[in-house]
């Protein structure tokens, strides 16, 4: 069994997303910290996935049972298919759209002995998971790294945030990077969702390409953009 540690919900019902028991089982442990940051068009959950799957073929939500943010959920009837076992945020397609952590899943020994997992503590934070799947991976080469930040805007872990939500753009004074609340104000998803930028030295929109990484930096900042 591979366990991958933690980097750092809601289903629409408290019942795993398969009508059939028969199948494999785990059961997990975690103890997770900052998941209200969410957006109601998310589900923090344990979901069993294919290879080369990103949807969900089985989940259940995670919900804290005790004020430490401890939660102990058990998932039955995982099917055969299933090779990996995550805690991940799923969208309302139940498509994965960031895996805190995971393990390697064997149908047999699902089928007979179960699996017990204890992912320990886990920052869910949206917003780091905005920071670390986003900007650590897409922005920060031109925007913070080796001393330098394009435009005045530095998204660099600890400065981005702060950079951006009701800060006036440098490109463009007239406008906000992030309007909280508002994405279709925000000249940070106009650039990265349309051809604003394609004027500028750099065309912006070719960076981000995932929808769900788009909807999800526009459902953060249309739930308050939450620098938490």
């Amino acid at each position: 069994m591979l366990l991958t540690g933690c980097d750092e919900g809601r289903l629409y019902d408290d019942t795993p997303t398969v009508a059939d028991q028969e199948g494999g089982r785990v059961t997990v442990d975690v103890c997770v910290r900052n998941e209200d940051t969410w957006s109601d068009s998310y589900t923090l959950s344990i979901a069993g996935f294919e290879d080369g799957n990103d949807f969900a073929l089985i989940s259940k939500n995670i919900s804290p049972s005790l004020s430490d943010g401890t939660a102990h959920i058990e998932v039955t009837g995982i099917p055969a298919e299933v090779s990996t076992i995550a805690l991940c945020a799923l969208d309302r397609l139940r498509r994965c759209v960031t895996t805190f952590a995971t393990v390697e899943y064997n149908a047999a020994q699902g089928q007979t002995a179960g699996y017990d997992i204890d992912f320990g503590l886990c920052d869910m934070s949206m917003a780091a998971t905005i920071q670390r799947d986003i900007f650590n991976t897409t922005c920060v080469q031109c925007h913070g790294g080796s001393n330098h930040s394009a435009a005045g805007l530095n998204l660099t872990a600890g400065n981005s945030f702060s950079e951006l939500i009701g800060i006036a753009s440098v490109r463009d004074p007239e406008r906000m990077r992030v309007v909280a609340g508002d994405s279709g104000e925000s000249l940070l998803y106009d650039m990265l969702s349309g051809d604003l930028s394609s004027g500028w030295r750099y065309d912006h929109s070719v960076e981000v390409v995932r929808s769900e990484r788009l909807e999800l930096i526009r459902n953060w900042i249309d739930d308050g953009a939450n620098p938490r």
